[in-house]
């Protein structure tokens, strides 16, 4: 009797299968039970077998990755075997606190999105879905057409294939209308807005009550500076020089105020996460008359907010910083392109009530700027893009040009965040009952991505920087090759922008690699993210 590890010689040897088809099935069989995790296979071509607990559950998206999550409540980690997704329910192999997926008992009633081909003799479907990646075949006929964008029920889940059928063709007038159904459906976005949503009562404007208790800003001369098709206006800004430096006065849109925790529009906020900006539409997070409305900080209009108020030193620290709840009032709604063209010498685009502080907020960006660079952060073109479209035809993909004026909103935007940031380390670390902050994250790069930056860097004779990796070093390894390579620069933007890790939240204080700091919050947008209004709460 052959027990214990065996190649498998010895086991055809001891099995004895025929040769030709059943001896190639029999090596089959070892490769099936290799990747279903029944049998390992080392590099010398030894097999052994593994005991392994036989487990089942349903399979459940969660922060740490899908899990096998039995009746119980026990989670397991999915660490490979069959594809499954959200609402699976499987069973598998497990190894400690890991389970290799063996068979789908019940594939998730959710359909998968996909686009339908169709050939001669077979027709699948290839997945759009972020949660089943690859062919669906098809086991029955279909009236759709090749080329359709079809939801398709998942009947069985096989070694070998995925199989389902059609269950109807998702419609849609022009292209782009076309993708932006696919993707919304693929990703589940919710489109409508649930009955008690919708019959939300929102005031027009702010009332007496509301300003009860606020600092009263209404005279100070802030503006708002945003893209020329912006509709929600989450940020109004002012500066003036100050006997060291420059008051910095950032004022976000006081959403908090209006969205009460675990009411119907929060629960749906919290759903949606955020804002989804696409070419021919915008899918809000909040109801239009919350994030257009009474929320959106309109020109001439009574808005409540709150703003964090800024000393700005010469060079470029925040020396100090408060927050309080005001009343404002924005005294104008400038495009990124006025506010460019201002600066270039060309006054009247903007008006005179605000024309001071916009060269007062040029001032501060500088000085922000030259600090930033000191620290290291990077800095560099990440090539955003634009798809223009005519008559739902995708026509061009343009280049969008970041000018001065981006920039000073963004550097405006990032000390209000750095300091909404101390101030809740500051109340967390006196208060053990609080709740830690929702910080904006972003780790060094892993490892096996600056293998690949530094091979290309290789190839013209640049290197990545010895020692610890920091974001400014990167930047000038890649800015050396941009100057002794014969590829575009674009090239080196986007590798450099591939070895980064994916920024993210957390409760845990890991810094943002990219901008170069220890702490980092996002505070000023809580009309289309809702890490924001988790910030704002807190």
């Amino acid at each position: 009797m052959l027990i214990g590890p065996a190649s498998v010689s010895q086991l055809i040897n001891h099995l004895q299968p025929k040769r030709g088809k059943e001896s190639r099935t029999f090596r089959q069989l070892l490769d099936r039970m290799v990747r279903g995790g029944e049998l390992t296979c080392n590099r010398h071509g030894i097999y052994q077998l593994l005991s392994h607990e036989r487990s089942g559950g349903r399979v459940m998206r969660t922060r740490h990755g899908l899990q096998l999550v039995h009746d119980d409540g026990r989670r397991l980690a999915i660490g490979g075997g069959l594809p499954v997704r959200h609402g699976d329910r499987a069973t598998g192999l497990t190894d400690g606190q890991r389970v290799t997926i063996t068979a789908v008992v019940e594939p998730a009633s959710e359909p998968v999105i996909g686009i339908l081909h169709v050939r001669p003799r077979t027709a699948y479907v290839e997945s759009v879905d972020p949660d089943l990646v690859g062919r669906i075949d098809l086991v029955s006929a279909t009236n759709a057409r090749d080329g359709d964008i079809v939801a398709v029920q998942v009947l069985a889940v096989g070694e070998r294939a995925v199989d389902g059928r059609v269950l109807h063709v998702i419609e849609a007038g022009n292209e782009a209308t076309r993708a932006a159904e696919a993707m919304l459906a693929a990703h589940r976005i919710p489109r409508v807005w649930l009955p008690e949503t919708a019959r939300l009562v929102v005031p027009d404007t702010v009332t007496g009550a509301d300003i009860a208790g606020r600092a009263d800003l209404r005279e100070l001369p802030l503006c708002t500076i945003d893209g020329a098709d912006a509709r929600d206006f989450d940020d109004a800004v002012f500066a003036e020089r100050s006997e060291n430096g420059w008051r910095l006065v950032v004022a976000i849109a006081d959403v908090a105020h209006y969205v009460k925790p675990d009411s119907p529009v929060d629960l749906e906020a919290r759903t949606r996460g955020n804002s989804l900006y696409l070419p021919d539409r915008v899918i809000p997070m909040l109801p239009e008359s919350l994030s257009n409305g009474i929320c959106s900080l309109r020109p001439d209009e009574d808005r409540l907010a709150v703003v964090c108020d800024m000393q700005v030193s010469a060079a470029g620290q925040v020396t100090r910083h408060r927050f309080y709840d005001a009343v404002i009032r924005s005294h104008a709604r400038l495009t990124y392109d006025d506010a460019q063209r201002y600066l270039d010498g060309h006054s009247g685009q903007v008006p005179a009530a605000v024309a001071a502080s916009v060269s007062r907020l040029h001032e501060v960006f500088m000085a922000l700027r030259s600090a930033r660079n000191a620290r290291g952060a990077l800095d560099f073109d990440a090539h955003e893009t634009q798809v223009q479209l005519e008559d739902g035809q995708p026509v061009a993909v343009t280049l969008l040009e970041r000018t001065t004026a981006h920039q000073i909103v963004e550097e405006a935007m990032i000390a209000a965040n750095v300091a909404a940031a101390k101030l809740l380390e500051a109340r967390h670390g006196g208060a053990l009952n609080r709740l830690p902050p929702v910080y904006r994250v972003h780790e060094p790069p892993p490892p096996a991505k600056l293998d690949v930056l530094g091979t290309a860097l290789g190839v013209v004779g640049e290197q990545l920087p010895a020692g610890t990796v920091r974001p400014g070093g990167l930047v000038a390894a890649c800015a050396r090759a941009k100057r002794k390579s014969a590829w575009p620069g674009w090239v080196w933007d986007a590798l450099l922008m591939r070895t980064l890790a994916q920024a993210r939240y957390d409760t845990n204080r890991l810094g943002h690699f990219g901008l170069a700091l220890p702490t980092y919050v996002h505070f000023t947008s809580p009309i289309r993210r809702y890490s924001d209004l988790l910030v704002h709460r807190a």
